[in-house]
């Protein structure tokens, strides 16, 4: 999990953390340069809630791997947002279909192409 909170605790399907797992043995990231969540049902609480959580930590980038519509959704530039649940969101959304890339802000040169996402 990460550790956005006293009591917020998610589970994100992938976090992309800086440092090595050995500095993690005792605690649990309390940020990270990338949340990928890959949704279904899921899929409103991924934009809502989660979305809004990782906003608020300031999580820079955060992706939901869209399985319905077979999109990846590419959320950055988290800021305050009073109507959100937890008071932030992202002020730029991307949606990618099959066919498209996409790269990390914070490792440009690293690019996925979104079928390989998708199964």
């Amino acid at each position: 999990p990460l550790a956005l909170g006293e009591y917020d605790e998610p589970f994100p399907d992938i976090a992309v953390v800086r440092g090595t797992p050995r500095d993690y043995l005792h605690t649990h990231p309390t940020t990270a340069l990338l949340v990928v969540e890959i949704a279904e049902a899921s899929l409103r609480t991924d934009r809502e809630t989660k979305g809004s959580l990782y906003a608020r930590a300031q999580v820079p980038e955060y992706w939901i791997v869209n399985l319905k519509e077979r999109v990846v959704e590419v959320y950055r530039e988290p800021e305050a947002d009073a109507k959100a649940v937890y008071g932030a969101s992202y002020r730029w959304r991307e949606v990618l279909g099959v066919g498209a890339q996409v790269s990390l802000v914070s490792v440009p040169n690293v690019v996925i192409a979104v079928e390989q996402l998708i199964p």
